[in-house]
């Protein structure tokens, strides 16, 4: 089935209710897309129409992102849980996992415990180790905890990477703000987030038990996966490979939309 627009799905799994986007495609393989930390399902937008010809695609609002429920604990190893509970539930396994940073390793962790449930596996700018760079604090004016309006999120937005440009960031933030009783708007995800991590993991143990073939895109000015990692990361993997994403900074799929779907193209093996 072909559709306009995707279908709004909930799932609870151990209690938490997980929100997604389905966007048809009954009868061809299934692929599950991840947003980073921040994120929402509706990042994914422009990149599900491209690949829904293809695939049956879903996009996952992750526990205490876009309309899914907070929780007690986040990270990769409590993600396990909110993701297999979704492949199982809807039975996607078999299926393409593509996981975009903090996604990308919530990817990585189910692929290492889960082999036989992904197909192949997509790691978007995220490695066993973060950039020095990641830690430092942004350029630019300090983000205001609320905003008067879907423009002015678009415009901090735009002046810290100008690449996808405004008119692609009046669209998506008008997706990514939330109005609270009082009137304010403000991002779409729980402040919880921030402040109830997980104990970190030994990453490079993990992308060395990873069985499935995998691609690894970094964007070719990445503040977050440097170079040096991310070929360390390729030579680690049983089945790796790496494709730098020219032009793009850290959301590559905003960056350079066309370069990422070619790679994608040639990894699983689908024409435009």
């Amino acid at each position: 089935m072909n559709r306009l627009r995707p279908v709004d799905r909930d799932v609870t799994v151990n209690g938490l209710r997980l929100h997604l986007l389905d966007w048809g495609g009954a009868g061809r393989t299934p692929l599950l897309l991840l947003h980073g930390f921040t994120g929402h399902a509706h990042a994914w937008d422009t990149l599900s129409i491209a690949l829904q010809p293809h695939f049956h695609v879903y996009a996952l609002d992750q526990r205490g992102h876009g309309d899914s429920d907070p929780a007690e604990v986040y990270g990769a190893v409590a993600a396990f849980d909110d993701i297999a509970g979704v492949v199982d539930q809807l039975g996607l396994a078999p299926l393409v996992l593509v996981g975009l940073s903090m996604g990308g390793r919530n990817a990585m962790y189910f692929a290492a415990k889960r082999p036989e449930a992904v197909q192949e596996l997509v790691v978007i700018d995220i490695g066993p180790e973060i950039s020095a760079r990641a830690a430092a604090a942004p350029a630019g004016p300090a983000e205001p905890e609320t905003w008067e309006s879907v423009e002015q999120a678009a415009r901090h937005l735009y002046r810290a990477n100008p690449r996808p440009g405004i008119h692609y960031y009046r669209w998506v933030v008008s997706q990514s703000l939330r109005e609270r009783p009082d009137g304010a708007l403000v991002w779409a995800w729980h402040p919880s987030v921030k402040t109830r991590r997980g104990p970190d993991l030994d990453w490079w143990s993990l992308v060395r038990s990873i069985t499935v073939p995998t691609l690894l895109l970094r964007g070719e000015d990445s503040h977050v996966l440097d170079r040096e990692v991310a070929e360390r990361m390729v030579a680690a993997l049983p089945d790796g490979r790496l494709v730098e994403i020219p032009g793009a900074v850290h959301t590559l799929h905003e960056d350079n939309p066309e370069a990422v779907l070619a790679a994608l193209e040639e990894f699983l093996g689908f024409g435009a």
